[in-house]
C-alpha cells in the first residue's frame, strides 16, 4: 500500500533491488546510464533523487525521459526553485537565476517563460506533483537529508519557522538543502552523525568530492575528487549512501562528470555504480 504524508510517499513494499540517480541537472549521457542499469536489473525499482534541471544543455530531454518513467521521481531543491519561480514566492531575478534557472526556461520554452506560461506546462504539473521523501521498509530516499535519528519523520522536531541565515531548517526545506547539517553531529569537528533511524537514507544534492570529516573514534575520511559513491556507516546501523557525481559542475572543466547510478540490494547493499568510468569510457557514441 502506498500513502502520501508530508510530502512523503510511503510504501510497505519491497523490491529485490532499487536503481537510484539523482542530480542529473540536464545531462544527457546520464540516461544512458539509467537505461544500461535498467536493462541489467529489469526488477528493479528506479528511484530519482531530485535535481533534473539547470546546469548542462539536455534539461528538456532529461525531464521528458523522466516523465515517461513508471519510477518514483522526487523533488530537488532545484525543482522547487523552479516551482517557486512559477509560483511567484520568491523574488523573479533571485537565487534560482542565480544557480542557472534562467537557461532551464531557454531549453524547455524558447525563451525566459513568465510564471504563468511556466503554471501552464507539463513540465510544471509534473514536477509540482513529485513528491519530496520516498519511504519504504528499509530505505529513505531523499534529495538531501533527514535528521538522522528516531524523529525524522516528524515535522514538528524541525524548526517551526524557516531561518536560513541561523540554520533553521524547516521539515521540507531540510529534506532538500541541508548538508552540514545532515552529515555531522558535530558541524565544527566535523565528525559524522549516527544513523538512528534504522533504515538506509540515500541521498545526492552535493558532490561527494566535498564530504570529508572524521567518525567518532577519531577515524577519518578523505573524499576523492571524482565524485564516487560514499557510504558513511558505523557499526551495527544502517548507512547513509552520498551518490551526486557532480554533473551540476563545469562541463567545459569536468565533461565526464555524468552521475553515479548506484544500484542498491534490498538490504542496503551498494550492488553496482554506472558512471563514466566503469560504464560509458569509450562507448559514448555506441
Amino acid at each position: 500500500m502506498e500513502r502520501v504524508v508530508n510530502q512523503t510517499l510511503e510504501t510497505d513494499q519491497t523490491y529485490p533491488y532499487y536503481i537510484f540517480i539523482s542530480d542529473i541537472h540536464g545531462n544527457l549521457e546520464t540516461l544512458k546510464l539509467i537505461e544500461q542499469a535498467q536493462r541489467d536489473y529489469p526488477e528493479a525499482q528506479l528511484v530519482a533523487g531530485g535535481d533534473y534541471v539547470d546546469g548542462r544543455l539536455y534539461v528538456k530531454e532529461v525531464l521528458e525521459f523522466l516523465m515517461k518513467q513508471k519510477g518514483i521521481i522526487l523533488r530537488g531543491n532545484h525543482e522547487q526553485m523552479l516551482i517557486n519561480y512559477a509560483e511567484k514566492r520568491e523574488h523573479q531575478s533571485g537565487i534560482w537565476f542565480f544557480n542557472g534557472g534562467d537557461k532551464t526556461l531557454l531549453q524547455l520554452f524558447g525563451k525566459k517563460a513568465r510564471p504563468e506560461e511556466v503554471t501552464a506546462s507539463d513540465y510544471y504539473r509534473f514536477l509540482a506533483a513529485c513528491p519530496i521523501m520516498y519511504e519504504t521498509p528499509g530505505f529513505i530516499f531523499v534529495h538531501a537529508g533527514v535528521r538522522s535519528d528516531e524523529h525524522y519523520n516528524d515535522p514538528q522536531t524541525y524548526a517551526a519557522e524557516l531561518d536560513v541565515h541561523n540554520h533553521q531548517y524547516d521539515y521540507d526545506f531540510y529534506r532538500i538543502w541541508a548538508r552540514e547539517p545532515y552529515w555531522y553531529s558535530d558541524g565544527t569537528k566535523k565528525i559524522f552523525a549516527h544513523n538512528l533511524t534504522g533504515k538506509t537514507i540515500v541521498t545526492g544534492h552535493t558532490p561527494t568530492s566535498y564530504l570529508v570529516g572524521s567518525y567518532d573514534d577519531g577515524s577519518k575520511f578523505l573524499p576523492s575528487k571524482t565524485n564516487p559513491v560514499v557510504t558513511i556507516k558505523y557499526p551495527n546501523e544502517p548507512a547513509r549512501i552520498f551518490t551526486d557525481g557532480g554533473s551540476h559542475s563545469d562541463p567545459i572543466r569536468h565533461p565526464h562528470y555524468d552521475g553515479n547510478v548506484v544500484v542498491l540490494s534490498d538490504s542496503g547493499k551498494v550492488v553496482k555504480v554506472y558512471n563514466y568510468q566503469n560504464t560509458l569510457k569509450g562507448h559514448l557514441h555506441d
